[in-house]
């Protein structure tokens, strides 16, 4: 059993980020309310800027949440019944429940072993079992519907490799109706992959606000962001019940995903603090791997694949054996992780008719019964992360 630590080391620490904007953040909620105006106002349109700005985009588009991100995009994509999407095995629901929502199938794609995220090499060994390329598109096997997009997530804050999604998919012989990508973003404010800012790579990008999120809100809130202007009028609409320019015209059926302004207001609070916490989350994540590297390198545990781009939503580790009994060993020794994600989404339970068994996408089976995710937000102190370390490596050793 590994010794009780000095300090307990909770796996969030929101309260901290919450004392650094406080003031300005109340001030920004107060002259809201003194204004009246609590919908799609001043700080949401001041929330759109910086985050066109941030990632590189024309386009930001604010919504009630990322959620709503997602479907939004699918939604203005033409993405509905009859049509199947790509989606990766391991990932949180939303990402397939936006699908569903649209009226489309997930198809669901294992993810790479190492990186846990859906790429080209992932997509092509897909030809074959779940995919098929008929009449110049790509199809879903199971359901015969034609994929209409491709979803990639960029999972803990690790870039997806969309540029190279975009390669396989244009010098793949024979398909003539290309699917379009929609970024699951969600985790990765300010992440950048190889070929630029997370956001800008795909024909839209989705981002969530929920409180954990690395900008977090002090509810749900979200934000679509794109290069195409035709597309980020559709959104507009679509977020106001189809509504184009407000008002009782409805050109098409949207839904009611508004951003509330005091959402806003806190995020904007928030904001000017993003590029500090992102280097302050790639700090402890150095220190982790200088203090994990022994263990790591006898083969007890896995790190997360080391990227200059990632933003460390989480800190994800993979021991070799009992991830369970790890966890356990360590929460009595005071120090508190989390699953994320323990049951991969081909084997949920609503998803049973699409066919999919178990043993049919194993690095995503794999990940779901391995992944451990460590605390790692920007108030953690140096000591918290020595804690951690010396934790993890006394659990990983009594559950060898």
């Amino acid at each position: 059993m590994a010794d009780a630590p000095n300090e307990s080391v909770p796996f969030l620490g929101l309260a901290s980020d919450h004392a650094v904007v406080r003031d300005d953040a109340m001030a920004r909620i107060e002259r809201v309310l003194d204004s009246q105006r609590f919908v799609l106002g001043p700080e949401a349109e001041a929330l759109e800027a910086s985050l066109a700005d941030s990632t590189g985009c024309e386009n930001a588009i604010a919504c009630a949440s990322g959620s709503d991100a997602l479907l939004l995009a699918l939604m203005a994509l033409g993405v509905g019944a009859g049509d199947a999407v790509v989606v990766p095995a391991f990932t949180f629901f939303a990402t397939a429940g936006a699908v569903v929502m649209a009226g489309a199938t997930p198809s669901f794609i294992d993810v790479d072993a190492a990186t846990l995220n859906l790429g080209p090499s992932e997509l092509e060994k897909a030809i074959g079992t779940t995919l098929e390329l008929r009449d110049g598109r790509l199809m879903d096997r199971r359901s015969r519907s034609p994929i209409k997009a491709i979803l990639p997530v960029h999972l803990y804050g690790l870039p997806a490799d969309i540029a190279g999604l975009r390669r396989f998919l244009q010098d793949l012989p024979g398909l003539e109706d290309p699917p379009v990508i929609v970024e699951d973003a969600a985790q990765a404010l300010c992440a950048t992959g190889d070929a630029g800012r997370v956001g800008s790579l795909g024909e839209v990008g989705c981002f969530s606000f929920y409180p954990t999120k690395n900008l977090g809100g002090a509810g749900d809130g979200g934000m679509l962001t794109t290069n195409d202007g035709a597309l980020a009028q559709r959104l507009r609409a679509l977020r106001t019940h189809g509504a184009a320019a407000g008002g009782y015209l409805h050109s098409s059926v949207g839904m009611n995903a508004r951003l509330g302004e005091i959402e806003a207001a806190y995020l904007n609070a928030k904001l000017p603090y993003l590029s500090e916490w992102t280097q302050r989350r790639r700090a402890i994540a150095a220190s982790y791997r200088r203090l994990l590297a022994g263990v790591c390198d006898a083969g007890l545990v896995t790190l997360p694949p080391e990227a200059q781009g990632q933003v460390y939503h989480q800190f994800t580790v993979r021991p070799g054996a009992d991830r369970d009994g790890v966890a356990t060993s360590m929460l009595k020794a005071g120090v508190e992780t989390r699953v994320f994600y323990p049951i991969p989404l081909h084997l949920q339970p609503c998803f049973v008719d699409l066919g999919y068994e178990a043993g049919s996408l194993p690095h995503s089976e794999k990940a779901a019964e391995r992944v451990l995710c460590l605390p790692i937000y920007p108030s953690l102190s140096d000591s918290q992360v020595e804690t951690v370390s010396s934790v993890l490596c006394a659990a990983l050793e009594e559950n060898a």
